[in-house]
């Protein structure tokens, strides 16, 4: 699987990335008193109402401190969460998160599996092999809709179809051709017909022409070809038989069955939604908090973490959370993305997914 890559300020692409292979990757609160968690953890098994905090929001019973582990480094890509934590939607929920910053060589599963972390995100095939190899793990909400993977050409001379492939130059990093060939077997598309071209993080090669087509990633490369001036075409792996959740949220087993830990996983959660629907609001916003607070000391590009969001936008928000809530998994959803994980070789199971916590957030609404 392949993360996003990250444009610094000095325009260069540096890449973060997970796979079937080496482990690379791409790519949250305020103290509250043990006594009070356990209180609050009374009161949920006693079935009590939530008293309002003095600013109307509810509170929340999942009190105390917690961690969420982040598969990459603080970019916009974890909009919501800075959106969660500025405005105090944690807090207001007697919340303390602290948001842990992913990285190249960082795996999430073992931080939550550890305890390090209450909730992870992650990818989802990393997480579904962890779960396939014994993790105590199982998937809870899905930040991506659908499948961010792309191949892209250029508007000049766009590929529009996996047929078109036939004849082409296509790149691909060694990390993605798991995906890529599963994306071929879906599509009944033969290999001999074109050529794959080996292919770093950089995508210079299609803006000269070298290459025809490039694997990437829905709100990276595009962005990055723009950005240097050359307008992209896009065709969404999605869109042609590979559908695929990804950001997916962890959490362990054994945290689902603990009564104070599950009420803060749902705390977590109700403030993940309220941050998303507010980056979705005001992608400007959500670009400056990336780049001038929790990603301060990365030297982040404005203007490409603008790009991002917004790119970001059509894999986030979809026909199903407008009528369920954001991160929801729905029924198909988890069909077709186990369909897509087996195809690519990953031992995928419905079982791994389950939507209890999303149902207690939500409670049958689609905003929390």
């Amino acid at each position: 699987m392949r993360p996003h890559d990250l444009l610094v300020g000095n325009g260069d692409l540096t890449t973060g990335r997970i796979g079937h292979g080496p482990k690379r990757r791409r790519h949250l609160f305020r103290a509250f008193s043990g006594a009070a968690a356990l209180l609050a953890a009374v009161a949920l098994l006693a079935g009590c109402s939530q008293p309002a905090t003095d600013n109307g929001a509810p509170q929340s019973a999942g009190g105390g401190k917690a961690a969420l582990q982040l598969v990459f480094i603080k970019n916009v890509q974890f909009a919501g969460s800075f959106f969660a934590d500025s405005k105090g939607y944690w807090r207001d929920r007697n919340l303390q998160v602290d948001l842990l910053s992913g990285g190249p060589n960082l795996t999430v599963e073992p931080v939550v599996e550890s305890g390090r972390a209450l909730v992870g995100i992650t990818h989802t095939a990393q997480a579904v092999k962890a779960i396939d190899n014994g993790a105590d793990i199982k998937i809870i909400a899905a930040g991506f809709q659908k499948n961010p993977f792309v191949l892209i050409s250029r508007a000049a001379a766009p590929i529009k179809t996996p047929q078109e492939l036939a004849g082409k130059k296509i790149g691909v990093q060694a990390l993605d051709m798991p995906v890529f060939t599963a994306f071929l077997a879906a599509n009944k598309v033969d290999q001999s017909t074109f050529t794959i071209v080996p292919l770093q993080s950089d995508p210079t090669p299609l803006v000269t022409g070298e290459l025809d087509g490039i694997m990437g990633f829905y709100s990276n490369e595009p962005n990055f070809l723009r950005i240097k001036g050359v307008e992209p075409y896009t065709m969404r792996l999605d869109d042609f038989g590979y559908p695929l959740m990804e950001e997916s949220y962890i959490v362990k087993q054994s945290s689902l069955d603990d009564p104070v830990k599950r009420a803060q996983i749902v705390a977590l959660m109700q403030g993940e939604s309220l941050g998303w629907t507010d980056a979705l609001a005001n992608p400007d916003a959500a670009a400056d908090l990336a780049v001038n607070r929790y990603g301060k000391d990365l030297g982040l590009d404005m203007n490409q973490q603008k790009m991002a969001i917004r790119s970001e936008i059509d894999v986030v928000q979809t026909d199903e959370t407008k009528a369920h809530g954001l991160l929801w998994m729905s029924d198909g959803l988890i069909a077709g993305t186990v369909n897509s994980l087996k195809l690519g070789g990953v031992n995928a199971d419905p079982s791994m997914f389950t939507r209890q916590i999303l149902e207690e957030v939500y409670k049958g609404r689609a905003t929390v």
